[in-house]
């Protein structure tokens, strides 16, 4: 008993700085990697207007804005863009090497661009189409596009994407107008969230393709299935050179397993590889919605 008081009064000043000092290394683990993304100097400028915008945050109807690299980016609130920012840029949801080259990217369930934005760093000559049906994400997309002068290099086309040509309605969390899970199935109104619904157009990827893909990029909420099916009814998958997409398991609406995914990309040529996006406590024997990250390349 005598010991372990003597360790208590020694590591108890330590235990009280203990949360400090992991948000201390995890801050200058994210200062690390952005600054392998945009240099040193430009992270200093980000990490300032960043404060400055966790201190000041703008009117609750206007559009922040931050520095990254060489482009400025525009986003509804702070906290909304820590989510993004964190998901794309720290943990390394997309993975694309640095190239000069004017590589064809498609974007599907664009947002208001935080995957834009990382394609840009990544690669600032490429030719983009995005895809996002979400018109109050789609406004912030178009303001960033308009802002960065990527007009030139960037197309917005404002469906959902699907197997086949229709109309749906499209659900977005009435709290969150430019929400990144917007879906075409009302799955957030069973667990308890209020959502808002609008009607959209559905269109289908085939046509957008008429040479070869560099990267196809698909975070849409369920539908994944259906896209991809579509393009290899239509022969054009085999224009895709690499995908990353995020697969959604959803009770009641998207059932189809894992497994049947990786044998669709795996019988049309690509290798794969998949990271889980959550904990295996939060889905092993629970009926859950959970999400993959898809990685396929030739």
């Amino acid at each position: 008993g005598h010991h372990n008081s003597f360790w208590c009064v020694i590591l108890c000043p330590f235990g009280k700085c203990l949360p400090f000092m992991m948000k201390l290394f995890r801050v200058i683990g994210y200062f690390s990697q952005l600054r392998a993304f945009i240099g040193f100097k430009a992270t200093c400028t980000f990490t300032l207007a960043y404060i400055r915008n966790k201190i000041s945050p703008p009117q609750e109807s206007a559009l922040a804005h931050i520095p990254v690299g060489p482009y400025v980016f525009y986003f509804p609130s702070i906290s909304y863009f820590d989510g993004l920012f964190s998901e794309i840029f720290f943990k390394e949801t997309y993975i694309i090497p640095y190239t000069d080259a004017p590589i064809r990217v498609i974007d599907c369930g664009a947002n208001i661009g935080m995957s834009l934005l990382y394609i840009k760093i990544r690669a600032p000559h490429a030719q983009v189409m995005c895809f996002e049906p979400n018109p109050a994400a789609r406004l912030v997309l178009e303001k960033n596009i308009s802002e960065n002068n990527w007009g030139e290099d960037v197309q917005i086309f404002p469906y959902a994407l699907g197997k086949e040509k229709g109309i749906t309605e499209f659900f977005v969390e009435d709290k969150v107008a430019t929400s990144s899970g917007g879906s075409i199935v009302n799955h957030l109104e069973k667990r308890g969230r209020s959502l808002n619904s609008y009607s959209v157009e559905v269109d289908t990827l085939s046509h957008y393709i008429e040479s070869k893909v560099d990267f196809l990029k698909i975070d849409i909420e369920g539908p994944e299935f259906g896209v991809l099916e579509e393009l290899v009814a239509q022969q054009k998958l085999r224009s895709v050179a690499e995908i990353q997409l995020e697969y959604h398991y959803i009770p009641g609406f998207f059932t189809r397993p894992l497994s049947e995914m990786l044998s669709l990309l795996e019988k049309n040529g690509f290798h794969t590889f998949v990271e889980p996006t959550a904990p295996p406590h939060h889905v092993v024997g629970h009926e859950t919605p959970h999400a993959y990250m898809i990685f396929a390349w030739r």
